[in-house]
């Protein structure tokens, strides 16, 4: 089934149960827009756009990214005055800074558990038919966070976490390595050192966009998702890997509505990173045990 699946109202996201009670993965599943359709869809969606705002929070989400990763990696002891230092950019940045970023520009308190509980429930997303209690007390806490109403509001923020979790951490991984490696599609030499051309402030944000864009095109961290006939039948996965990246963010009504979002936190922390004078410690990947992502298991680098 090939891309055309994800416009045609004949194919829609495989139906997870709707009557299940509060408290578990179950009920998130059955409220937000991800799994739903028709005017659920429609609905659920709504309540997820709207804490996202206008066009003009891509500007904000950098900044506040890159201020964000600048501060883990001064308290990692990688800052300016401290000398060189290796750090795991995943486990550090990419699997904390999109999530406590976001959460905070949705309106909810930010501790330094949040990335943890969105991180448990995320490994439990997609798990349909499987109890996984630690998934489920991680829910628990993030809907008190939320206010402790159990209603499809509550769930839309908390799915926007959720689903900014894995993709924009792979993301940050994918394209930081790229940037890192200086291979961002043009025809200039692959140095490895992450230095910037001409050390000018436009050049960087030209290396930033470069790498973003080729590892959206090429790499893009989410490979696919699942569709299925609306009058019944077995789900069929739809490749979401493109010669021109268009379907990295996915395509129709299900396409994901923070793209915008998703590109600022991540070009935020590539900034801080290229400010930082980030070197790769290695030039391979290990990527997560996974079909559908496209996940770095760590990426270290050394900051001057």
């Amino acid at each position: 089934m090939g891309p055309g699946a994800l416009t045609d109202p004949d194919w829609v996201v495989p139906p997870v149960p709707q009557d299940v009670p509060e408290g578990g993965m179950a009920w998130l599943r059955a409220r937000v827009a991800r799994f739903s359709s028709g005017e659920a869809h429609v609905r659920r969606r709504a309540l997820a756009v709207g804490p996202l705002g206008g066009g003009d929070a891509a500007d904000a989400l950098r900044d506040t990214a890159r201020v964000r990763t600048q501060a883990l990696l001064d308290g990692a002891g990688v800052g300016p005055g401290s000398g060189p230092g290796t750090v795991d950019v995943m486990a550090l940045v990419a699997r904390v800074v999109p999530v406590e970023v976001l959460a905070d520009f949705v309106g909810l308190p930010v501790t330094a558990e949040t990335a943890g509980l969105v991180g448990h429930v995320a490994r439990a997303y997609h798990a349909h038919g499987e109890t996984v209690p630690a998934a489920d007390r991680a829910l628990a806490r993030l809907v008190t966070v939320c206010g402790g109403t159990w209603d499809e509001a509550t769930a839309a923020r908390i799915g926007l976490l959720v689903q900014a979790y894995d993709a924009t951490a792979g993301l940050i991984g994918n394209a930081a390595h790229r940037m890192l490696s200086c291979d961002t599609g043009d025809t200039g030499s692959a140095s490895g050192t992450g230095d910037t051309p001409e050390g000018s402030a436009e050049s960087a944000a030209d290396v930033v966009t470069a790498s973003l864009d080729r590892t959206l095109s090429a790499d893009p961290p989410v490979r696919g998702t699942l569709r299925a006939p609306a009058n019944g039948g077995d789900p069929v996965r739809i490749a979401l890997l493109t010669d021109d990246g268009s379907l990295a963010f996915g395509a129709g009504p299900h396409a994901c509505p923070g793209r915008a979002h998703a590109r600022a936190l991540a070009a935020g922390v590539l900034d801080a990173l290229l400010g930082r004078g980030c070197r790769l410690v290695r030039p391979d990947l290990a990527y997560e045990p996974s079909p559908n992502l496209r996940v770095p298991v760590r990426l270290e680098v050394t900051c001057t």
